[in-house]
């Protein structure tokens, strides 16, 4: 019987210290918590990708700038999908 409740014990000791562990592969590499307020010049920017789905904002747009800045934007903004058209077709 105390090897029963030791295991037991320990078991539960593990399942409370992985929660506190971190997700490790899991884990988004970048998440956006708000979008820019303007539209940047196309001229700068050369690519974009999506925010992680574990994001808060999950279907928003990160630009990367010719010097390597990531900008978020709103996905619902016309200049933003006029944006990753142009970046698609080149």
């Amino acid at each position: 019987m105390k090897v029963c409740v030791a295991a037991f014990a320990v078991l539960l000791i593990a399942a409370l210290f992985s929660s506190f562990l971190p997700d490790g592969v899991n884990t988004p590499t970048s998440c956006c918590f708000s979008h820019v307020p303007k539209q940047i010049p196309r001229s700068l920017v050369v690519k974009y990708r999506h925010t992680n789905s574990k994001c808060s904002l999950r279907s928003t747009f990160i630009f990367t700038t010719k010097k390597g800045r990531e900008v978020c934007s709103d996905p619902n903004a016309q200049w933003v999908q006029e944006y990753v058209k142009h970046v698609k077709q080149n």
